[in-house]
C-alpha cells in the first residue's frame, strides 16, 4: 500500500534566472528512503501561518535536520554559537508536531528535528557542546563525513527504539553542535554516546514517535538506517 510520507524542511536563497530566489530544499536522501520503500515522499516547506497546518492526512513524518532552533522557543537567549535560524521554520514544525500527537501520526524526528521533538514537549537545548564541557567526541563532523561512521550509541533495551533496530551498540554519523540538555515532558532518553550526549528520545504516551541525534537518511545502505525507515514506511 502506497502511504504518504511528509518531510519537513527549510528555505534558501538559490541564484537562478533572473537573480536569487528562495527555494524549498531537502536532501533527496529523504525522498530516496520514502521511494525505495514504495511510498511517496511530500516536502512540506516553512509556512508563514502556522495555525493552519494539519499533517493528519499523513500516515507518517519526518522532522528533519537543518540549522539552529531558535532559543526563545525554550526561553533563553542566543548565544555567540547558535546560527541559521529560522523563525518560520520553528513554528511550523513545532505546529507539525503538535498535530502529529494530536492525530496520532507516526513521527521520526531527525538530528534539528530530535532536539526540536524535546522542545515540543518543554525540554531545553545545549546551545554549544564544546561549551558546555562535551569535547570528548567531535560531534561537529563536516557534511563530508555525513556516510561516515563516527562515534558508537548505546541503546536502552526496554524501548522502542531497540525493539526497530534490536541492537544495544551502534555506530552513527554525527552533524551537530548542539543537543539535548534538560528532558522534556512525556519523554523518556533511549540512546546515548559514550561522552553522555542524548542520542535518542522517545514518547511514552501513545504517540508514535521518535527522535535521534543521528542522520540515517546519509546512510541508506547502514542496516541500522534500513531498519528506521523500515519502521517508518510500515
Amino acid at each position: 500500500m502506497n502511504k504518504l510520507i511528509g518531510i519537513s524542511t527549510g528555505n534558501k536563497d538559490v541564484e537562478m534566472a533572473p537573480g536569487n530566489i528562495s527555494c524549498v530544499v531537502i536532501n533527496s536522501d529523504f525522498v530516496r528512503a520514502c521511494n525505495n520503500f514504495g511510498n511517496t515522499a511530500v516536502i512540506f516547506g516553512p509556512h508563514e501561518n502556522s495555525e493552519t497546518i494539519d499533517v493528519s492526512k499523513f500516515d507518517a513524518i519526518v522532522i528533519s535536520g537543518g540549522g539552529d532552533i531558535n532559543p526563545n522557543t525554550y526561553g533563553e537567549e542566543k548565544g555567540d554559537k547558535t546560527i541559521r535560524i529560522s523563525d518560520d521554520r520553528d513554528l511550523t514544525e513545532l505546529a507539525m508536531l503538535k498535530s502529529a500527537e494530536e492525530n496520532n501520526v507516526k513521527t521520526l524526528a531527525i538530528c534539528r528535528g530530535h532536539q526540536l521533538l524535546n522542545v515540543y514537549k518543554g525540554g531545553t537545548l545545549f546551545q554549544d557542546l564544546s561549551d558546555n564541557g562535551f569535547n570528548e567526541i567531535n560531534h561537529e563532523k563536516p557534511f563530508s563525513d555525513a556516510r561516515s561512521h563516527i562515534h558508537d550509541v548505546n541503546i536502552e533495551t526496554e524501548t522502542k527504539l531497540y525493539e526497530i533496530i534490536n541492537e544495544q551498540n551502534i555506530k552513527v554519523n554525527s552533524i551537530h553542535h548542539q543537543a539535548i540538555n534538560k528532558l522534556g515532558n512525556d519523554l523518556k532518553i533511549t540512546a546515548k554516546s559514550p561522552d553522555g550526549v542524548v542520542e535518542g528520545i522517545e514518547l511514552i504516551n501513545n504517540w508514535d514517535a521518535i527522535g535521534i541525534q543521528w542522520h540515517p537518511e546519509n546512510m541508506l545502505e547502514d542496516p541500522v538506517s534500513i531498519k528506521l525507515f523500515q519502521w517508518l514506511n510500515s
